[in-house]
């Protein structure tokens, strides 16, 4: 359609020029002594336009000629740029692949662009690594810092790669120059969590996790069990030094300090450090609040507390919170304490019917062996010895299965 009003729109201004011309009777005379030439003003419009029109393609012949070495330098620059971008994205699909060796050399292919060098230098860096050419590695990091765009894409590459490597402090010093710079993204403080982990600096431990958790950048258990890990450590670290532990135990956060594995190893420090009435303080007041069974060893173990103190106070967590397997245990240890046989006795083998376990079966045959009862004794230590055993063979691995690996806390990664 286009085409046809573009015909009309010619045609008309045809006619219309024709039609202009026939009524036009003119002349143009040009004097050049002694000649002297006449024509008419048609021909001397049409002279002037065919030499318009002929001066204007000189020029811009002449213009493109001036131009073309220009030209030429742009279509090999345009090349060059499509080449690396072809080689950075097929090395990075070879980077992903598995290819390590491709993906370094077409990383290298496409450092020859300067706006493509630095992530080029990235890609090189990680192949390099995979391969296990650190000092490769090392070279491709340094020339990502030279370029200032991709410099804390850098610092996070470096910093991830040592991680790696197991070279805790290497990859702090990566993140502490990224944060230094105020970049404090998710993924950074995700890092720096595990490179603070992996050097076992358990108070930055918990400065990144609470950040993170107030960001709620990782699962709950995770939180919790990095939290649990640090916390142990903490107080194991300050064990035996009571100001050192009070001190720890003030700094936690709420949500910190109700953690039952907490207050158990802060317990277990002020123990250890002769510090028996703060325990005995803390583990009360916790199980107060709430039942928690891994708190009673520890309570049962408060030998500077009368044991009919703790007795009651026991019978009142009972009463709080229901009969239970464990508590029926400490109980009857308790009263095994204070010589109350007959009471131990009914509080042990209630803590059987509950759960049978090989900690009440020990207790009932000391029990039974200070009242000379040797051949119940005997019986009792019979089936602590298979119940342990039955719970052994429980964890063994079978037959083509692998061996279980240690437990740990959950990685924040």
């Amino acid at each position: 359609m286009r085409w046809l009003v573009w015909f009309l729109l010619i045609v008309s201004a045809a006619v219309g020029l024709a039609l202009l011309m026939r009524f036009n009777h003119g002349n143009v005379a040009i004097l050049w002594p002694p000649y002297r030439v006449d024509f008419s003003v048609n021909l001397a419009v049409l002279v002037l336009v065919l030499a318009f029109l002929l001066l204007h393609l000189l020029l811009v012949g002449l213009s493109k000629a001036l131009a073309l070495p220009a030209r030429v330098r742009g279509y090999r620059q345009r090349r060059q740029h499509q080449g690396a971008r072809v080689a950075l994205r097929d090395g990075v699909l070879a980077l992903f692949e598995g290819r390590f060796g491709r993906a370094e050399r077409l990383a290298q292919t496409a450092r020859e662009d300067e706006i493509l060098a630095g992530p080029a230098a990235l890609v090189a860096a990680r192949a390099a690594h995979r391969m296990r050419e650190f000092e490769r590695r090392d070279r491709w990091l340094e020339l990502v810092e030279v370029d200032p765009r991709s410099a804390h894409a850098g610092l996070m590459t470096a910093a991830e790669l040592a991680l790696e490597e197991q070279d805790p402090a290497r990859a702090i010093a990566a993140i502490e120059r990224l944060h230094g710079k105020g970049l404090r993204h998710i993924h950074s403080l995700r890092v720096a969590l595990r490179a603070y982990e992996q050097s076992e600096d358990w108070p930055r431990v918990l400065q990144v996790l609470r950040q993170l958790e107030k960001r709620d950048a990782l699962p709950a258990a995770a939180v919790r069990g990095l939290r649990v890990r640090a916390c142990r450590a903490l107080f194991a670290r300050h064990s035996g030094d009571a100001a050192a532990v009070r001190e720890l135990w003030s700094s936690l956060r709420s949500a910190e300090r109700a953690l039952p594995e907490a207050i158990e190893a802060a317990a277990a420090a002020q123990i250890d450090s002769g510090d028996q009435e703060a325990a005995r303080r803390l583990i009360e007041t916790a199980m107060d609040v709430e039942y928690s069974p891994m708190l009673l060893p520890l309570y049962t173990g408060l030998d500077r507390v009368p044991a009919r103190e703790r007795i009651q106070r026991a019978e009142r967590w009972r009463l709080a919170h229901g009969d239970d397997a464990d508590l029926f245990l400490a109980l009857g240890r308790l009263c095994i304490v204070e010589s109350l046989w007959g009471k131990a006795e009914e509080y042990l083998e209630r803590s059987l019917q509950a759960r049978e376990s090989v900690a009440a079966h020990v207790a009932l045959a000391g029990l039974c062996e200070a009242l000379e009862r040797d051949a119940a004794a005997a019986a009792h230590y019979r089936s602590a010895a298979l119940l342990a055993d039955q719970g052994q063979r429980a964890r063994a691995p079978g037959p083509g299965q692998p061996l279980a690996a240690p437990s740990g806390s959950p990685r924040a990664d």
